[in-house]
C-alpha cells in the first residue's frame, strides 16, 4: 500500500513527537522542581516511554529514508541537517543566554571555564556535556543545564549503524536486513534485557526500539495492511508479559513499536494542520530542560502544575521558533542532495 503525496502529510508522526517531547518535560519537572510525584505515578517511566517513542519513530522514518535514497553521503548529510542546526540553537542558548543570566560566576570566567568550553563539544554529536559552571545554584538540580542531550549521540549511533549496514549491502535484500535486525533484538532480549539482568542499559535498549521501527519500515506495505489486527493481537500478549510474567521491558518492546507506528500512520485533518505549523519537537526536546531550570529559578514558589504549564508554553514557543528560523531552512538544503528511488516511500515528515 503506497502512500500518495497528496495524503501522506496527514499522518500523526509530528503529533507523536510533540507529545513525546512534552512528556519528557513533564517527567523531568518533578526532579527540576524537587517535587515528589504521586505514589501511583512512575514519572521516570513516562520519560522513558517518551524517549522510546522518539527512537521507534526515528527508526521507522529514517529507514524509509534510506530505502528511498540509499546513497551513504546523501544519507549522512540529511541526518546531520536534521540534528546539527537544532543542537546549535540549544548550545548557543545554553552558553550565550541562559548560562550568563543564571551563573554565579563572572561572565569572563564563565565563558572561559573548562566546563563551558566542553559544552561546545555537544556540537560534535558524539558525547553529551549537560552541566555548566555555577548555573541555577538554588535549584534542586544545581549546575544542570541540558540533561536530555545525552540521547543525541545514541541517536547518531543508530544512524551510523544503519548507514554501515547499507554500505555493507545488508539493506539491499530485505531478508538480510530482517535477519540482522532480528539477530540484534534476540541478543538484546536474551543477554541485555533489564527483565533478566535487573539493569537497564539505555545504549542497548533505546537502539532496540530504533531497530523495531526499522524492521516495521522494511515491511511497511504489509504492516499498514494488517496494522490494526496486529496491534489488537499483540495487546493481550504484552499485557500478559507485563502484568503476569512481570517482564515489563519485554512487553514494552513487543507492544510500543507497532502501536506507535500504527498511530503515526493514522490520518486526520488536524494532523495536516500540525504539519503546516511545523515540527517543533526537536527544539522542545533540546531547549526544554534549560527553560524548566529558568522557570524554577525565577518562580520557585509556583505550584507544580502552574510551573509545568509555563515551562511547556515557553518550550513549545522556543521549539516553533527554532523550527521556523533555523531547522526548516536548514532542511531545505536537502534539495541540493538530489533524490533517488521511488518517490512514494517515505512519509512527508521531517526526518
Amino acid at each position: 500500500m503506497s502512500t500518495s503525496p497528496s495524503t501522506e502529510h496527514h499522518n500523526a508522526f509530528n503529533a507523536l513527537r510533540i507529545g513525546a517531547a512534552s512528556a519528557v518535560i513533564f517527567s523531568h519537572h518533578f526532579h527540576i522542581t524537587g517535587t515528589r510525584p504521586p505514589a501511583w505515578l512512575h514519572s521516570d517511566m513516562v520519560g522513558g516511554v517518551a524517549v522510546m517513542t522518539f527512537f521507534t519513530v526515528s527508526g521507522y522514518l529514517v529507514t524509509l529514508s534510506w530505502l528511498r535514497d540509499p546513497r551513504v553521503l546523501a544519507f549522512v548529510a540529511k541526518r546531520l541537517l536534521r540534528l546539527w542546526p537544532g543542537m546549535l540553537v540549544a548550545i548557543l542558548a545554553d552558553v550565550l543566554l541562559f548560562g550568563p543570566m543564571f551563573t554565579t560566576l563572572p561572565l569572563r570566567e564563565f565563558w572561559t571555564h573548562p566546563a563551558t568550553l566542553e559544552h561546545w563539544r555537544n556540537l560534535l554529536l558524539v558525547d553529551a556535556y549537560v552541566n555548566l559552571p555555577g548555573v541555577f545554584p538554588a535549584n534542586p538540580l544545581a549546575g544542570l543545564m541540558n540533561g536530555p542531550l545525552w540521547t543525541i549521540p545514541m541517536e547518531l549511533m543508530c544512524y551510523g549503524v544503519l548507514a554501515a549496514a547499507g554500505v555493507l549491502g545488508v539493506m539491499r535484500r530485505r531478508v538480510f536486513a530482517c535477519l540482522a535486525t532480528l539477530g540484534y533484538l534476540a541478543f538484546f532480549l536474551v543477554m541485555r534485557n533489564a527483565d533478566l539482568t535487573g539493569t537497564m542499559r539505555h545504549w542497548l535498549e533505546y537502539p532496540a526500539y530504533f531497530a523495531c521501527g526499522g524492521l516495521i519500515a522494511l515491511f511497511r506495505d504489509v504492516f499498514l495492511l494488517h496494522a490494526r489486527r496486529l496491534v489488537l493481537a499483540v495487546i493481550p500478549l504484552a499485557a500478559a508479559l507485563f502484568f503476569g510474567a512481570k517482564l515489563e521491558h519485554s512487553a514494552g518492546l513487543l507492544l510500543l513499536p507497532p502501536l506507535l507506528v500504527y498511530w503515526g500512520t493514522r490520518r486526520a485533518p488536524v494532523f495536516s494542520w500540525l504539519h503546516r505549523a511545523g515540527d517543533p519537537s526537536y527544539g522542545i526536546y533540546v531547549l526544554g530542560c534549560p527553560i524548566q531550570q529558568v522557570v524554577q529559578a525565577v518562580c520557585p514558589q509556583l505550584p507544580f502544575l502552574a510551573s509545568l504549564s509555563l515551562a511547556l508554553i515557553l518550550a513549545w514557543s522556543a521549539g516553533y521558533a527554532s523550527w521556523h528560523l533555523v531547522e526548516a531552512p536548514a532542511l531545505r538544503l536537502k534539495r541540493m542532495l538530489g533524490r533517488a528511488g521511488p518517490p512514494d516511500l517515505p512519509s512527508r515528515v521531517a526526518v
